[in-house]
């Protein structure tokens, strides 16, 4: 079972790191550092491959992310009543728009694409931001990854 569920990973490859960076920008619940983890340490990137990886996943990430920056656009009102954003607002207060690039390798990293959309951060600020933020993360976690794959 476990050989086969590893077949089906490594079939994924590139494609699968892509999908989870979609999956994990998008808010849903997803054990994308899992997943990253995983294929990262069967496709034992080098550091130039790791680089590419980590600009494609970081893109990905940036575009799905999009989608609850959108809802806390449209839906500011309906948000802030339904769900305690309140720290995650604090937090945005206190360090402003780059608290969306540097609270992205955090837990919090996923709520403040709600806020920034709340809070009416120009669109391509938000995107680059997102994507400074997401590309350290991703290239240290296919580094991360691709250890095990060397020590053997």
């Amino acid at each position: 079972m476990t050989a086969q569920l590893l077949d089906a990973i490594q079939g994924f490859s590139s494609l699968g790191l892509y999908f989870s960076m979609l999956l994990e920008g998008s808010s849903l619940p997803f054990p994308g550092l899992v997943a990253i983890l995983a294929i990262g340490n069967i496709l034992s990137p080098n550091l130039a491959d790791a680089f590419w990886l980590a600009l494609g996943m970081s893109s990905a990430y940036s575009l799905a992310s999009f989608v609850p920056y959108f809802i806390g656009l449209k839906c500011q009102c309906a948000l802030n009543r339904k769900f305690e954003l309140t720290k995650v607002q604090s937090w945005f207060q206190k360090y402003g728009e780059w608290s969306i690039c540097f609270s992205r390798p955090f837990g919090i990293g996923n709520y403040i694409s709600y806020v920034a959309g709340m809070s009416n951060v120009n669109p391509w600020r938000y995107g680059i931001l997102t994507f400074i933020g997401i590309f350290p993360w991703a290239y240290t976690m296919l580094l991360l990854a691709s250890i095990p794959g060397r020590l053997v």
